[in-house]
């Protein structure tokens, strides 16, 4: 499996195969591959402006949409097309969702909010290709805790430290900043979201948190290090609660 599509994510179809496998381009980060088109809802050029507009994403780790004749169940990142507060448009139907959603317009966010976003995807456990609390790999946390702020990020660690702004020194980081790492000397393979100073999220068994420093990532179950740092890169700049309060008295 190389990657998965949420529900709600908009794919270009490149070429159909036969009435098994279409070839598609995901929107939102370019990637290309083949998927059973049984999972697909097919949109004429004509509609797309109808799923355009202010995006809302749930944030519930599994929950149900659900309509007078279905109810299908979807993972947090996705994406809520038409959403009022209960109603969801979808292209093939009105649905209600009771859930907890969160639209990235809805105001500057602060480091304890995202702090609180990416802690949402703990212990998910790791399978690769993944890309969802059900079995995610390390590009697609950093991708999917993005994604809540409507930022789009390549789906895989190599492509995505090569965008953003570096940060020379570890003592410099951030709240929010990426950390990107190899194993020995290798090429960049892995990638984690700074929580805290000296603290990263990542994957590898699980979501977790572990200890970094300028060496790597000092796994903290296994006592040995896992990943060596590679570079550091900031892809948004997060207000403290104090800042939003002064901007807001301002």
């Amino acid at each position: 499996m190389q990657s998965q599509v949420l529900f709600g994510e908009v794919l270009e179809v490149i070429n159909i195969k036969n009435k098994h496998w279409v070839r598609v381009l995901c929107s939102w980060d370019d990637e290309l591959g083949w998927m059973d088109p049984k999972h697909l809802y097919f949109l004429k050029e004509k509609d797309l402006p109808k799923i355009k507009g202010e995006k809302h994403y749930s944030l519930e780790l599994i929950y149900g949409i659900i309509s007078d004749k279905i109810s299908i169940p979807i993972t947090i990142g996705a994406l809520l097309h038409g959403f009022d507060g209960i109603n969801v448009r979808m292209p093939f139907g009105r649905f209600q969702f009771s859930g907890q959603a969160f639209s990235p317009g809805e105001g500057s966010l602060t480091s304890s909010m995202f702090i609180k976003l990416a802690h949402k995807f703990i212990n998910a456990p790791e399978m690769r290709g993944g890309r969802s609390v059900l079995g995610m790999d390390s590009g697609a946390l950093t991708q999917l805790i993005y994604k809540l702020l409507d930022i789009e990020l390549p789906r895989h660690p190599p492509a995505q430290s090569s965008i953003g702004e570096d940060i020379g020194f570890l003592e410099q980081a951030e709240i929010g900043d990426l950390a990107f790492f190899c194993k020995r000397n290798g090429p960049i393979s892995h990638a984690g979201v700074i929580v805290g100073p000296g603290s990263v999220l990542h994957v590898h068994g699980r979501v977790k948190i572990d200890r970094l420093d300028q060496q790597g990532i000092y796994d903290l179950d296994d006592g040995r290090y896992s990943y060596k740092l590679r570079t550091v890169r900031r892809m948004i700049k997060l207000s403290s609660p104090e800042e939003q309060l002064i901007n807001s008295e301002t």
